[in-house]
Order: structure tokens, then sequence, then C-alpha cells
């Protein structure tokens, strides 16, 4: 079962980084939808992800505490997050870093961990 979320968590990483680094003109009718600003609750939803995704990864291996599981998966999103709008900035056409991009994906993470708090809770 831990490997089934290891390679979950990887095959998210591997897309939320294709979708954040693809030149948003070559996403076809995606780019056509009109909401205001999608690409904010884009970047919370991915981030949730990846952050119960990893969290749940890290919980099956049972090496750590559940506090230091929750703190490393969110410090991993917010950390791999930043590096990708660096990289957005740096090495991409038609993209640019925004720093809004990135308080979206800490706000995505920090929901999930609450989630996940309160999933906890309601255990006990």
């Amino acid at each position: 079962m831990r490997n089934i979320y290891f390679w979950a968590a990887i095959a998210w990483t591997l897309l939320v980084t294709v979708l954040c680094l693809v030149s948003t003109e070559n996403l076809g009718e995606v780019n056509k939808f009109e909401l205001p600003n999608k690409d904010k609750y884009g970047h919370f939803v991915f981030y949730f992800v990846f952050t119960l995704l990893w969290y749940a990864y890290f919980k099956l291996r049972g090496k750590m505490t559940l506090r230091r599981m929750k703190f490393l998966a969110m410090f991993f999103a917010f950390l791999y997050g930043t590096l990708v709008e660096i990289s957005q900035g740096l090495f991409t056409q038609g993209r640019e870093a925004d720093v809004m991009d990135i308080v979206f994906n800490t706000l995505g993470s920090i929901a999930a961990i609450f989630l996940v708090w309160l999933i906890q809770k309601s255990k006990k």
C-alpha cells in the first residue's frame, strides 16, 4: 500500500510540474474556460492534493511523529511550489513567477493539513 501512495505522490508532483511549466497557450480548451482567478483555484487544488498524497505516504512509512509528518508534507509542498514558481520566471516563455501563486499553493497545503487534523480529531 505504501508504494501506491509513493507513486501517486510522484505522479501528482510530475503532473503539477508539467501543468505549471507548460505555456498556457498549449493548454487549448482549458485555457478558454472563463473564471476569475482560475489559476489561483488551480494552485490551491494542486497543492491540497499534493500535501495529502505526500502526508499519506509519510504516514504509511510510519517512521516519524504525526506532527512531523504534517510539517514535512507542508514544508515540502511550500518548497516545491516556490521552486516551480522560480522556474516559471527563469526557464519558461509565456509564464511568469507570481507570489500570489505561492500564497495559494500554501493555502491549499494548509487546508490539507487542517483536514487531516480534523479527521484525526474526530477519531479521538
